[in-house]
């Protein structure tokens, strides 16, 4: 089955009245997607009740060396480790068959899971599997869980996989949540405090909502240390404004000459930039919690390289070739074109 990167967050149902049906289907072929012979697409139950989680497994024949979950959501781009025992109960027995089997696999797997209780247990529900790396391996970030994993993928041992659950515990588990180590990409949370409008639309569809909601929620207290972070990106956020300031303008007359209307008038649209303005400061302020998934001290370069060089290349083709493009995906570094994978 080929990957649809637009219309796999669709999660269109069935059954469904025959006109929904027509115009579902007239708009994946529209989008350069449609359901022929040569690309079929599957039918899966929907699991409505439960929690999503992503899991991303390496695998030395047929045994598990080391494993990550984490939540999951439509677009995966933070990332929190937790122990699921009903996940790692199920990725076992997965295992244990593969060893009764004639198939001998290594490498990695990501898997997505639906975790439903059922009789007062969990059970686990794999609704998706990628023989791939997944980005979630960013969790593995401190040094001595570098260390441990890169032993690991040479040579695999009881007593380093052990010694792997346990920094992961000490990592994620025995932490409070104010405490929780977070993976996360830098302009993906930086895209998330510009609200959607005509000439970009970023955040989910139901962003104006949830502004709208964060109107009524408490001022975040901000501490001395997130000034003091702001305020040292105050020269770079004003040589933004003033290089970007007819671009603004032109946006905002375009915007008001189209009759098009806000839910939220422009004093709140500014009032909720501010807040998520300063939760993503406080990413930049408290390090030892927020881990960019790119940049590390020592390398800065592909944090460098793929944000300024690899994403600008990759829009500045779309205007040069002409084809729409859907999302960015800072993760990995990809503009999501129609028609594309």
């Amino acid at each position: 089955l080929s990957y649809d990167p637009i219309h796999r967050l669709d999660l269109f149902q069935l059954p469904t009245s025959e006109v929904k049906l027509e115009a579902y289907l007239d708009k994946i072929t529209r989008n350069g997607n449609p359901i022929t012979e040569s690309e079929p697409w599957q039918l899966q139950e929907f699991i409505a009740q439960g929690m999503e989680y992503a899991a991303m497994i390496v695998v030395r024949s047929n045994h598990l060396v080391t494993m990550t979950c984490c939540p999951s959501s439509a677009s995966q781009l933070n990332y929190i480790h937790v122990e699921v025992p009903s996940i790692r109960e199920w990725i076992e027995g997965f295992m244990a068959g593969l060893r009764k089997s004639e198939y001998t696999l290594t490498g990695q797997l990501c898997f997505d899971f639906m975790v439903v209780n059922e009789d007062k247990r969990q059970v686990a529900y794999p609704i998706e599997c990628n023989p791939r790396v997944h980005t979630q391996c960013t969790i593995y970030n401190s040094d001595d869980v570098r260390t441990v994993l890169g032993s690991l993928l040479l040579n695999d041992t009881s007593e380093k996989e052990e010694k792997m659950i346990q920094l992961l515990e000490r990592d994620y588990k025995n932490r409070s949540d104010s405490e929780m180590m977070n993976v996360y990409w830098f302009y993906n949370e930086l895209f998330k405090v510009v609200p959607n409008f005509w000439l970009l639309t970023y955040n989910e569809s139901d962003d104006s909502n949830r502004r709208s909601k964060a109107l009524m929620q408490d001022v975040p207290s901000i501490s001395n240390r997130v000034i003091l972070v702001g305020l040292m990106y105050v020269p770079a956020v004003l040589m933004s404004l003033i290089l970007l300031l007819p671009v603004i303008i032109f946006m905002y007359i375009a915007h008001y000459g189209s009759g098009g209307s806000n839910s939220l008038s422009d004093g709140e649209h500014i009032w909720v930039i501010m807040m998520k303005l300063g939760v993503f400061l406080n990413r930049l302020a408290y390090l030892h919690e927020n881990v960019e998934g790119d940049f590390w001290m020592y390398d800065p370069v592909p944090f460098l390289a793929k944000n300024h060089v690899q994403v600008a290349s990759r829009l500045l083709a779309t205007i040069w070739t002409g084809v729409e493009w859907k999302k960015i995906d800072f993760a990995i570094g990809k503009v999501v074109e129609v028609g594309g994978d």
